[in-house]
């Protein structure tokens, strides 16, 4: 039974047992109305309390029937056989209240959690809006302002801060709470239907600043519901409910929250994905060796979450960048890396500085410890032959800034044991990182389908259109910033480094756009040296076109013997979206990415490609067949070699491998 109905001293408990983490599914709804409709016929009752059976009293709605025609009886059903029952209802809240699990609640007459409860509204970072009541009764709960920040943010609030909001009503230990339930049940005596209520009278002034706080880039799902948490208080609560549900049904359906909703399950297949069976041990101390800007910013991560940190370089003044943090000890010293139960490198991208580092730590070490590099193109492999226990070695690799990207790619060699993995895994949970499994290749899998992103961006330069040109375009598919910006924020000396790196493997018939070697051997590595792609007069924020730049273009231009065209932004969209699914079929063909939805992770979390749009094998996937051929046409003729993978477009097919990633993300 999903829900049990037990009777204590006239009031109707009932339980919900929907494990594993009490999920609003149409199962649950059934269940829960008709138990809702056998109390509703029972005499004698004088309250009844909604509880759980399992660690949350509901963590939010089952989003997977969100694709589907909604089946009956909706939550907006549930909640309101609560409301017309005649006697009152109290919820007893423990861990997560989410979504509909919240909505569900704020349909009952009073609400008491314990110290565990998490209550919020996720419903606008899947393109959609509270639809059950969220906005309205939590308008009328806790005012105007207040809603607009729960609602808008799609924050979690804890149990304190939901006390002192009003969200709830008590907050009480975990072992009392069911009892504390039945109590306030058996005695409320009365109804207080939030949906009746007036809302409280806000202050113009918290209304704008409420406003204010929701960002001017938000999606416009966001700002409805903002819209929708204001008109709704000025409206009697049932027309309320009823605009709410209408804009909840139109939003559903669009293809933004649908992308949202594929990101979602997808970022779940990756993470049970570098789950091991093993149990994963405690781990409460971790070195970081390196306290470059990578290192510092890392061990800074760390303690965050309560790990104790180390870190480990031997320049005294690159120490001084963490000596001053809580939670982190610096050291000079190596042997001190020997009390951490996982050890990262941060140290320089060099095989050779790498390679030294693990030799001169593995004999500090346990036995237990776990090591992990953080290199972003090495070969892991390679590393982990020079350590007596290469079972214990993996990568790990954060995204830039480690503190503020999710991303982080867990890569297994031919050697890296179960454990190893297991420890990974419950690090980067605890982090709160969003993880996808990579295997070995240069680039591994988010940085390689960047670097053909970049490059077929080089080309379209090359081809005639102006950096500013190329980012305006990506910026209007819905990227925030364009890969030029982007490359100057990072600084160009990076990317210069690994193209000589590559250079005598590089394949002589393959392309080779030489401008942004051009810019680096003028000096000009990006922001922090006050010209790259763009010039930063005075220390500006923003670049600005430089005409230097555009005379080096034409001189590479003029060098490989191209002619300048016009090229439009929907070529550059085209082409750049072909590339980077070109790379991606190459990725899930080698075996590097397990699978296309998670590359579509990897670049909505790691490089910001606009979320609303799935990642670029969805939006690629979403387009007619006609389309599809003539971009990936687009980006094969920019160079045969490099994007040899869609030849078959060039004939009006689809290439096979590039029509299974398709296929498996639609």
């Amino acid at each position: 039974m999903i829900v049990e109905i037990e009777e204590t001293n006239g009031v109707a408990v009932l339980t919900i047992d929907n494990p594993p983490v009490n999920m609003g599914d149409t199962a649950m709804r059934t269940a829960l109305a008709e138990a809702l409709d056998k109390v509703a016929a029972q005499s004698g009752l004088v309250g009844v309390v909604l509880a759980s059976a399992g660690t949350h009293f509901y963590a939010g709605s089952d989003i997977s029937e969100f694709d589907r025609p909604m089946q009956a009886p909706q939550l907006p059903d549930v909640i309101a056989r609560i409301e017309n029952l005649g006697v009152p209802v109290v919820a007893a809240l423990t861990g997560l209240a989410l979504g509909g699990g919240l909505e569900l609640a704020l349909g009952c007459d009073l609400r008491i959690g314990d110290p565990t409860t998490i209550v919020g509204f996720p419903e606008v970072t899947l393109g959609i809006l509270p639809g059950a009541g969220g906005t309205v009764r939590t308008a009328r709960l806790v005012g105007v302002p207040s809603a607009i920040d729960l609602v808008g943010s799609a924050r979690r609030v804890k149990a304190d801060e939901a006390l002192s909001l009003g969200l709830l009503d008590e907050v009480v230990p975990a072992d009392v709470l069911l009892a504390r339930a039945v109590e306030r049940a058996a005695t409320l005596g009365a109804k207080n239907r939030l949906v009746d209520r007036p809302a409280p009278v806000s202050d113009e002034t918290a209304v704008e600043a409420a406003r204010a706080a929701v960002s001017k880039r938000a999606r416009p799902n966001v700002l409805a519901a903002v819209d929708v948490v204001c008109t709704g208080a000025s409206l009697e609560g049932r027309e309320a409910l009823r605009r709410e549900r209408a804009l909840f049904d139109e939003l559903r359906v669009t293809d933004e929250a649908a992308n949202l909703r594929y990101l979602f399950f997808a970022k779940r297949r990756a993470a049970k994905a570098v789950r091991s069976r093993t149990p994963a041990p405690q781990i409460s101390a971790i070195g970081v060796a390196g306290a470059g800007t990578m290192g510092a910013a890392l061990a800074g991560a760390f303690a965050a979450r309560g790990y104790e940190v180390i870190v480990f370089d031997s320049n005294r003044a690159a120490l001084d960048r963490v000596a001053d943090r809580s939670g982190i000890t610096p050291t000079d010293s190596i042997a001190d890396l020997g009390r951490a139960d996982l050890i990262v490198d941060a140290v320089f991208e060099d095989m050779d500085v790498k390679k030294s580092l693990l030799r001169e730590v593995e004999p500090h070490l346990d036995d237990t410890a776990v090591i992990v590099s953080n290199t972003s193109y090495l070969d892991l492999n390679e590393m982990a032959s020079v350590l007596t226990v290469p079972g214990r070695f993996a990568g790990l690799h954060f995204f830039n800034p480690p503190d503020r990207n999710p991303l982080v790619e867990i890569i297994r060699t031919s050697t890296t044991d179960e454990r190893t993995l297991a420890v990974l895994s419950a690090v980067v949970t605890r982090l709160g990182k969003t993880p996808i499994p990579a295997g070995i290749g240069d680039g591994f899998v988010a940085n390689r389908v960047y670097a053909d992103y970049r490059m077929q961006a080089e080309f379209l330069v090359e081809d005639g259109a102006s950096p500013a040109e190329v980012d305006a375009a990506l910026i209007e598919l819905g990227f925030a910033i364009g890969p030029f910006a982007v490359a100057d924020m990072s600084g160009l000396d990076i990317a210069w480094a690994r193209r000589k790196r590559l250079a005598d493997t590089r394949d002589p018939r393959q392309r080779y756009v030489d401008i942004a070697d051009r810019l680096c051997e003028a000096g000009r590595l990006g922001k922090k040296t006050g010209a790259g792609w763009y010039d930063y007069p005075d220390g500006a924020k923003r670049g600005v076109v430089d005409p230097r730049v555009d005379a080096i273009t034409e001189k590479a231009r003029a060098d490989a013997g191209v002619t300048a065209r016009p090229v439009t932004g929907d070529e550059i969209r085209d082409r750049v979206l072909a590339s980077m699914v070109c790379a991606a079929a190459g990725l899930v063909e080698a075996g590097v990415a397990q699978r296309a939805s998670d590359i579509d992770v990897a670049l909505t979390e790691g490089f910001a490609f606009p979320a609303r749009l799935g990642g670029p094998v969805r939006a690629l996937a979403q387009r007619d067949r006609a389309e599809v051929v003539s971009a990936l046409e687009a980006a094969y003729r920019s160079c045969p070699v490099s994007f040899a993978i869609a030849e078959p477009a060039a004939a009006g097919e689809i290439p096979d491998t590039i029509e299974k990633i398709l296929e498996a993300v639609r």
